[in-house]
């Protein structure tokens, strides 16, 4: 029996709207140690949403998921019985969900990792047609989680590439997260969980 793939999709976006919230609610205060660290924890677990989206949807996709519109998307070869078996045969070191980790924001290994199982044509190849996010989402959780210098100016040219400008001096990881891009009023981090939750839709739909 396929599976439905409306739920994971629904999920990831309440799960998305309620940091959206967070972040939003967080971006009206002064700057301050427990507004960015809400804001850049927002962040963090928005990739991990993310990362977590993307396993379910490929691994049910290897045994058969079954899109909004009643579609099935299948592999290239023998759909696997379930989610467990197609879990072990992505990887074959990966033996323990809860303990080993997999990447899937590499847009290289995705692609691989894609190809390896489904069709050219497949809804599945949707997940890397935006490498370029996927690199930002990367860039971003970089610069928050290891503060390394190199992470950090790639994200502050993230910011001005985006919007034009940096609107403070020496921003703090929050700060670039909450600038507005100029006419539409939206935030970096809007802009980023937007373009995903609109993946999430195209994936599933």
């Amino acid at each position: 029996m396929p599976y439905v793939l409306t739920k994971l999709c629904s999920q990831f976006i309440a799960q998305v709207d309620e940091l959206e919230d967070i972040v939003i609610s967080r971006s009206l205060e002064a700057q301050s140690m427990i507004r960015d660290t809400h804001i850049e924890g927002c962040y963090i677990r928005f990739v991990v949403c993310w990362e977590l989206f993307v396993e379910e949807y490929f691994l049910r996709c290897l045994c058969c998921g079954k899109t909004k519109s009643k579609r099935n998307i299948k592999p290239n070869h023998t759909p696997y019985r379930n989610i467990s078996i197609a879990f072990v045969n992505i990887n074959i070191n990966r033996r323990d969900r809860d303990k080993d980790y997999i990447d899937w924001l590499d847009s290289t290994v995705m692609k691989n990792r894609i190809n390896d199982h489904f069709r050219l044509n497949s809804r599945v190849q949707k997940i890397n047609l935006s490498s370029e996010k996927m690199y930002e989402l990367v860039v971003i959780r970089n610069a928050i989680a290891h503060r390394s210098e190199n992470a950090i100016v790639k994200f502050e040219k993230y910011v001005k590439d985006q919007l034009g400008y940096i609107a403070v001096l020496n921003p703090t990881m929050a700060d670039l997260l909450i600038q507005k891009k100029r006419r539409t009023n939206k935030l970096i981090f809007l802009i980023l969980s937007e373009h995903f939750k609109n993946l999430a839709n195209q994936l599933t739909k």
